[in-house]
């Protein structure tokens, strides 16, 4: 009896360690799976971490390369600019002869600018009419809120003009006469006030008072250093040698014009009548000085430009400015 009961006993003992055993084995099993898969994650989160870091890396090297290729790129645009600039530069003066700052005599015989802009003074437009087509854009009364519409057309164009100023328009609209003069245009004058009626109410020498009342103007926008002697009577000289005289001892240099699209004659010239106008009284002339306006009221001046300059080139002529020097 006592050895069935030892030998219950044992069998207990037994099984109860078999069962500690493989109590001890599976933890030991998932123990390990877990170890591997802890493993497992930490090289992913390496491999992972160096693809995160080889990617940066990479992209800041795009990044890099990418702004020094803008760079080298705009550097190249750069160099080619100044390139094209000295080859204008090049052409302009090849067995060509320089008479003035900046102006240079071509084997054509036509005096330009470092833009390649013919420039002619009051003189040489007038007394040297040859078969040179040349035209000679002018506008004048501004600048005013049109003047800006005008100088796009121009720029689009590439083409430079004469403007003759109003002082009282200087005053209000500075900043497009200087527009005007860094992109390349001539300035004129046209007397601080414009008063058409100058014959009578004014001596020459009150006239010429206001004209120097603009230039004035002009310089104190501009710059005490900018110069410019060229003049255009309001409404035209008509001849009054009294007047030209007053000027010419002052300094200053007149231009009326040959050739006029209308604009003040009334307001709101349709632009058919004004580009009309231009072309009828063109044949007689190589040399034009057309008389248009920017001021206020001018706005189909302005619709007109691009058909008259289309027009101006299919015939052949080519651009110019009156010399601010004469």
């Amino acid at each position: 009896m006592k050895q069935d009961k030892d030998y219950g006993r044992n069998l207990y003992s037994d099984n109860r360690r078999k069962s500690r055993i493989k109590r001890r084995k599976r933890t030991t099993f998932l123990l390990a799976i877990l170890l591997i898969f802890a493993s497992g994650m930490w090289i992913k989160n390496s491999i992972d971490k160096k693809k995160i870091l080889s990617h940066n890396e990479k992209t800041q090297e795009e990044t890099i390369a990418d702004k020094k290729k803008n760079n080298d790129e705009k550097l190249e645009k750069e160099e080619k600019k100044e390139e094209i600039k000295v080859e204008k530069k090049e052409n302009i003066s090849k067995n060509d002869k320089k008479v003035d700052k900046g102006i240079i005599v071509g084997q054509d015989g036509l005096k330009r600018n470092e833009n390649n802009t013919i420039v002619m003074t009051v003189d040489e437009i007038w007394k040297n009419e040859d078969k040179k087509k040349i035209a000679f854009l002018t506008f004048d009364d501004g600048p005013s809120e049109y003047t800006p519409q005008i100088l796009d057309i121009l720029k689009k164009y590439n083409i430079k003009s004469t403007f003759f100023v109003l002082g009282t328009s200087v005053d209000s609209y500075s900043q497009y006469l200087k527009r005007e003069v860094e992109e390349g245009h001539a300035i004129g004058n046209h007397t601080y006030n414009h008063n058409i009626k100058y014959f009578g109410n004014y001596t020459p020498q009150s006239f010429v008072q206001d004209v120097k009342k603009c230039d004035d103007s002009i310089r104190r926008v501009l710059g005490q250093d900018f110069k410019t002697n060229l003049v255009r009577f309001p409404g035209g000289s008509f001849n009054h040698k009294s007047y030209e005289n007053e000027l010419l001892k002052a300094g200053f240099k007149h231009i009326d014009w040959n050739i006029e699209n209308g604009d003040a004659r009334r307001l709101n010239v349709p632009k058919e009548e004004l580009l009309n106008n231009v072309k009828r009284d063109m044949a007689n002339h190589n040399h034009l000085v057309i008389l248009m306006h920017d001021s206020a009221t001018k706005k189909t001046t302005v619709e007109s430009l691009p058909e008259l300059i289309e027009h101006l080139k299919s015939q052949g002529f080519e651009f110019g400015i009156i010399s601010q020097n004469n």
